[in-house]
């Protein structure tokens, strides 16, 4: 049974579901009619929120409601991403610029580096989607976006797929795509605060879960923790 109970709640999703496909789609199409980075990046964010939202309608039906499209990550999300934004104006051309060199290169001896992190933007972003996408789908009833405080019937440890590799295969996805944005955008700042923020929310919440995960399956996940990483860089 799904979270959705009410005819309000399934007209506030499908408003939202549209006003997502609306970012995406316009996005989409200013960025290939003007190769705006900001549509890119809009498109980019909005295909994401979508992806949550579905994936869990798709895999973990229980757990649906509005909750799902991962909208209200907090007021900290939104504000990092404005920001990143911003700074995509504010250094481009800007007397900002100074202060917050872009991550470009004028001379045309270097000309070839916009291209390359153009490149690994795109990379990222799509590894990380995919990354994340799997892990959540390959999980399916075991993934939650909320840590779990009671082992419920359907909770069981998964060790296999991307699993064997990373124990949490789903923030490295994000963290991986989270630092793509930033890298089409050419932000310095925000990629250096993304990556420390980023580092610092995901270690803290690796711990508080796995204290969890501990409770649930004892010395399996304390065996499964010793010979899997946690997948986020320096996270025992």
């Amino acid at each position: 049974m799904s979270n959705i109970h009410t005819s309000n709640q399934v007209a506030f999703i499908s408003a939202t579901s549209t006003l997502l496909g609306l970012v995406i789609g316009s996005g989409c199409i200013l960025t290939i009619l003007t190769k705006s980075r900001v549509s890119a990046f809009l498109a980019v964010l909005g295909i994401f929120h979508e992806l949550e939202f579905y994936i869990t309608a798709e895999f973990q039906g229980s757990q649906l409601s509005w909750d799902s499209f991962v909208l209200n990550n907090g007021a900290a999300y939104w504000i990092a991403m404005t920001i990143g934004v911003f700074e995509y104006y504010f250094t481009n051309g800007s007397s900002i610029s100074k202060i917050l060199p872009r991550l470009h290169f004028p001379s045309c001896a270097l000309s070839w580096i916009p291209w390359l992190f153009t490149r690994l933007a795109i990379t990222m972003i799509i590894s990380g989607q995919l990354l994340r996408s799997y892990a959540m789908v390959h999980a399916g009833k075991s993934f939650s976006h909320h840590i779990a405080s009671e082992k419920k019937r359907e909770h069981s440890l998964v060790k296999s797929g991307v699993y064997h590799y990373v124990r949490h295969p789903s923030y490295v996805g994000f963290f991986v795509w989270a630092l793509g944005t930033q890298f089409l955008l050419q932000n310095t700042f925000s990629l250096i605060a993304f990556a420390i923020v980023l580092w610092d929310f995901f270690s803290k919440r690796i711990a508080g879960e796995e204290m969890y995960l501990i409770k649930f399956f004892g010395e399996e996940y304390k065996d499964y923790r010793r010979k899997t990483a946690s997948g986020i860089p320096f996270v025992p």
